[in-house]
């Protein structure tokens, strides 16, 4: 019988295979210039839709399981609950606060603005390219939201 743990190791590999960004280098550098699609919901941007697959391919090749950069899983399974309103370890901010994206430390990360909030670190994602501008205002329309669990 296949362990649960292996599973989810090929469910991400096939995944990152998938998307493009599995590029064996040394570190976190993640290749992807995709850009997101416009939200899948006229109800807004999802997060499941929308902000997770940008994770996917950009972020959790660092922040997978329990030895993940910064103690920060974003895995489909903990990112939602590891994000909002949980306080950051690098600022008093915490990284997503609902409704106020100028008070959630990840677009500052995102943006390569956190010492300008009293944070530290690397602009993310680390040892990478920027995300392209059309990410980074898609999390924050969802932060604008109230980053609803969808």
């Amino acid at each position: 019988m296949v362990s649960r743990s292996w599973l989810r190791f090929f469910g991400l590999l096939l995944s990152l295979l998938i998307l493009g960004v599995f590029t064996g280098a040394v570190g976190c550098k993640s290749t992807s210039t995709a850009t997101s699609p416009p939200p899948t919901s006229t109800s807004g941007v999802s997060f499941t839709k929308d902000i997770q697959p940008i994770f996917n391919a950009n972020c959790v090749v660092c922040h997978q399981g329990a030895t993940s950069s910064g103690g920060l899983s974003l895995e489909p399974d903990s990112a939602f609950k590891n994000l909002v309103n949980a306080r950051s370890a690098e600022s008093t901010l915490n990284l997503v606060t609902p409704g106020a994206p100028d008070k959630s430390y990840l677009l500052n990360k995102l943006l390569g603005t956190q010492s300008q909030v009293g944070g530290s670190g690397a602009q993310m994602p680390y040892n990478a390219s920027p995300l392209p501008q059309a990410q980074i205002n898609l999390i924050q329309q969802w932060i604008s939201q109230g980053a609803p669990d969808n």
